[in-house]
């Protein structure tokens, strides 16, 4: 359509400037042309003559107004056949039409549409084929994805998605629903393990506080009725119920204390000095336990994250087992050191220690053997699982193993070392 305008403006200029020889000028101009062109001249009555003609089936006639719009520019006429022309306005109402078929155009333009969209037509099914080439293995995965979402949904977390292999979107949603897969595992295993502590903790508290009850029932059922009648017997009742009491008070409290332990958040903890508290308790031990002989290898001022508080009740039941379990005069020895990591507290003692088999058993003996022996000296029967508790909430480990000495090491590690 340019070369075809260019070729139009051409004819007009060629007759610009040359007023007395126009048709002329014209007319050479048409003949000189590469594109085939119709030249039509009109009198000022719009009488048409054809000075050149080319292609087009049909002479000129186009409407006073494109005449007048054809002076500035070559415009399109739509008709029984379009074309292009351009108006050269000879003066005294008289002009000059030079104009161009489009039939050629107009045919090469609807073929190359069709062709173009066929073209289309073909990439679009050449993008779906390679589409589904590329997209069909994260289809697979996709539909893997679906399945495991399904197994999930329905409480199984005993599910394994294959590694990522690339770094697609679907890769990506793999890898975070393996993730949290691994967290609902995680938070199942720690639900689970907090359900199992529940039920020990109440089948502790039942089994410990039915003892002390029934001895008080029994008394007080005796101590109401005719039968105990001589004032010592009566004496010797009422002390039993008031030891069951005491006894029964300290177990309590050591359940409440297993019960709300682990509330106190992490960022309340402190730096506490675990030397000092170990010789604060180690001092008050050896005040009260004149006849044992103490060794002690103590490094000073080791410290942890930590709560003092629940350090020192990890101490008091360490030296309280010690007092109540061991004779008088068995030896004890201590240490305090710090190792890779955190800081190694070893406790040992002379006593009859644990029986072979339970070393080998794991915590749950330990604290089978701490209540059964805790009923034959007065105590909770808890203080293990106390122990136990306070090493875990200071990133640590508790280890029973047979001491030196003859009796039982106990190894506490903590982890928490402060910088």
């Amino acid at each position: 359509m340019a070369l075809l305008d260019k070729s139009l403006d051409q004819v007009a200029t060629s007759v610009r400037g040359h007023t007395n020889a126009a048709l002329s000028e014209a007319l050479y101009s048409v003949q000189q042309s590469d594109i085939a062109l119709t030249l039509v001249y009109y009198t000022a009555d719009r009488k048409a003559s054809v000075l050149s003609v080319s292609r087009l089936t049909v002479t000129p006639n186009p409407s006073n107004q494109e005449l007048k719009k054809g002076i500035k520019g070559p415009i399109t006429h739509v008709g029984v056949e379009n074309y292009r022309m351009r108006t050269i306005d000879l003066s005294d109402g008289e002009y000059l039409v030079v104009a161009a078929s489009l039939h050629d155009i107009d045919k090469r333009y609807r073929s190359d549409l069709l062709h173009l969209l066929y073209f289309i037509l073909l990439c679009l099914v050449a993008a779906g084929i390679a589409t589904w080439v590329l997209v069909r293995r994260d289809m697979k995965r996709i539909e893997v994805l679906i399945a495991t979402a399904g197994d999930i949904s329905t409480g199984d977390t005993d599910v394994h998605i294959a590694p990522a292999q690339g770094n697609s979107e679907i890769d990506q949603l793999a890898e975070s629903l393996n993730k949290m897969v691994v967290s609902l595992r995680r938070t199942a295993e720690i639900e689970e393990q907090a359900s199992r502590r529940m039920q020990d903790f109440l089948g502790d508290a039942s089994h410990e506080l039915r003892t002390p009850l029934t001895v008080v029932k029994g008394y007080v059922e005796l101590l109401s009725g005719p039968a105990m009648t001589d004032p010592s017997t009566r004496a010797r009742a009422f002390e039993r119920v008031g030891s069951e009491i005491v006894r029964m008070e300290k177990l309590i409290s050591d359940l409440l204390f297993l019960a709300e332990f682990g509330e106190v958040p992490s960022q309340e903890f402190s730096v506490i000095d675990v030397s000092e508290i170990l010789r604060s308790h180690l001092a008050d031990f050896s005040t009260l336990n004149q006849s044992r002989k103490i060794e002690t290898d103590i490094e000073d001022h080791l410290t942890v994250q930590g709560s003092e508080a629940h350090m020192a009740r990890l101490m008091t039941n360490i030296f309280a087992n010690i007092s109540r379990h061991t004779p008088s005069d068995a030896p004890v020895r201590v240490s305090l050191k710090r190792t890779k990591g955190g800081v190694d507290l070893l406790i040992e003692d002379g006593g009859p220690g644990l029986p072979v088999g339970a070393y080998s058993e794991g915590m749950q003996s330990f604290q089978r053997f701490d209540k059964s022996r805790s009923r034959e000296n007065g105590g909770s029967g808890l203080g293990m699982s106390i122990i136990f508790a306070i090493a875990r909430e200071h990133s640590g480990r508790v280890t029973l193993e047979p001491s030196n000495l003859g009796g039982l090491g106990v190894h506490v590690f903590f982890g928490n070392l402060s910088v």
